[in-house]
């Protein structure tokens, strides 16, 4: 027969197949695949539909970061097409013959439309001006010498985050703000031409010759138009009869009302210091803590968890570099987030059943945010306590026994040096508590061993 063979249309199994549009000229298949993380974590990703396939042009350096392609979805097929010789001299058949056969189906492929140059190479200068490896310095597969530690290390630290994003955006630049209203501002200033969103509050330094009377016209205007429940705010004016200086989360732990109301409810009671022994606090309008010995008990103590004693390890972060890392798996950054409103910031939504189950211990770690007990961790590694909230005995006697008779900015009305004896006797307490719960820790597990021998005896 003179004619090709037929081609065959479908193949006896239909394999669905993944296309990966590597970005380059492959040479040699299995490096390819290494660098991608190998057929395992290839298998990985194609399990998610939604993971982003890593690619490392240097497979073998852990710190090389890597590219990612992203799944998109196509329509194509794979064909398979034989060229077969026949041997010479065979009359009215022709030279070559052409064998198709189609292999499967591809659905979806991997495309690396992102930016993968981003590198930080572990190399250093030489004295030729050259540039030399340093890759078996700061990086080891096996146990090292006593002596690497008293060696001289080279400087390669690379950065924990390279761009929050690698994925080219339009960017609209903001127009250059006006002359007039950076004037007085200093250059070294962060957010210049950012507003601050005070919601119509009074802030004063510690150097104002007269603290405020009352509050502007626009934050009562406000209360009104944010729906702000009187019985709400008849409960913060009676905090501050109590106490003339209050701290947000106090008010908040103390009288439960969510953030979002009481934002709208301190402008229109207090004032704000932003400098000075009161810095951060809220405090009764008229009443001016420089003029009054008595308000030395209510400054504030920036107080901050130290490394030493494991502390750090039991106080987690409010923020992380992490969350700044490139994600693994696909994101829409195109998409705009939608916002939400929380149903608890409208007046009288709160459930009571919420309440009712509210334990013991959730209760006690709302009152940690501004107090400070013993046998209690900080909820966070910084913390604004008020003097008479640090509930220590020795604090208390330290207070009583370091008074000055003028206020001072540095040091409000106490004497040079009590804010970082406080710190310490925090510091202490903190640490001793953690020792504590680490001695039963161990207690425990000894008496859980034995309690194994004994049963297996």
């Amino acid at each position: 027969m003179s004619e090709d063979p037929p081609a065959e249309s479908e193949p006896e199994d239909d394999p669905g197949l993944v296309c990966i549009e590597y970005p380059g000229v492959v040479e040699n298949p299995e490096r390819a695949i290494r660098s991608l993380g190998g057929e395992q974590n290839i298998g990985l990703v194609l399990s998610e539909s939604n993971r982003r396939l890593e690619l490392r042009f240097r497979s073998e350096d852990v710190y090389c970061k890597p590219t990612c392609g992203e799944r998109h979805q196509c329509l194509s097929f794979v064909i398979k097409v034989q060229r077969c010789r026949l041997k010479p001299g065979v009359k009215n058949k022709p030279e070559v013959i052409h064998k198709t056969k189609m292999v499967g189906l591809v659905q979806s492929c991997f495309r690396f439309n992102n930016l993968c140059d981003f590198q930080y190479l572990p190399m250093q200068k030489t004295e030729q001006n050259q540039h030399a490896s340093i890759y078996p310095e700061v990086f080891f597969n096996k146990l090292v010498t006593s002596d690497w530690i008293e060696r001289q290390p080279p400087l390669f630290i690379p950065p924990a985050v390279f761009s929050r994003m690698d994925v080219p955006q339009d960017y609209q630049f903001r127009r250059e703000a006006s002359s007039e209203k950076t004037t007085g501002t200093p250059h070294n200033i962060i957010g210049r031409t950012r507003q601050r969103r005070s919601h119509h509050a009074i802030f004063v330094t510690y150097n104002v010759d007269k603290v405020p009377d009352g509050p502007r016209d626009i934050a009562l205007n406000q209360m009104k138009i944010k729906f702000i429940h009187k019985d709400q705010f008849h409960m913060v004016e009676e905090r501050f009869k109590e106490r003339p200086v209050w701290s947000k989360n106090a008010l908040n732990a103390l009288t439960q009302i969510p953030p979002e109301r009481l934002k709208f409810m301190l402008p229109a009671v207090a004032y704000y210091f932003t400098t000075g022994p009161w810095r951060n606090q809220w405090i009764r309008f008229s009443f001016d803590p420089r003029s009054d010995p008595s308000a030395g008990k209510y400054q504030t103590l920036d107080y901050r968890v130290r490394l030493q004693g494991g502390a750090r390890h039991k106080v987690a972060a409010k923020r992380s570099y992490a969350n700044y890392l490139l994600p693994y798996k696909a994101m829409n950054w195109s998409k705009p987030r939608t916002s939400l409103i929380n149903k608890s910031s409208f007046p009288g939504a709160e459930s009571p059943k919420d309440t009712e189950m509210e334990s013991a211990e959730d209760r006690e770690k709302q009152m940690d945010v501004f107090l400070f007990r013993r046998g209690r961790i900080p909820p966070y590694r910084q913390m604004f306590y008020q003097y008479c909230d640090i509930q220590i005995e020795a604090a208390q006697e330290l207070l009583e026994s370091s008074k000055s008779d003028s206020c001072s900015e540095r040091s409000g009305w106490f004497a040079a040096g009590t804010e970082e004896k406080l710190r310490n006797i925090v510091t202490d307490v903190i640490n001793e508590h953690i020792s504590d719960e680490r001695s039963k820790e161990i207690g425990n597990e000894a008496l859980w061993e034995k309690l194994k021998e004994s049963d297996g005896g």
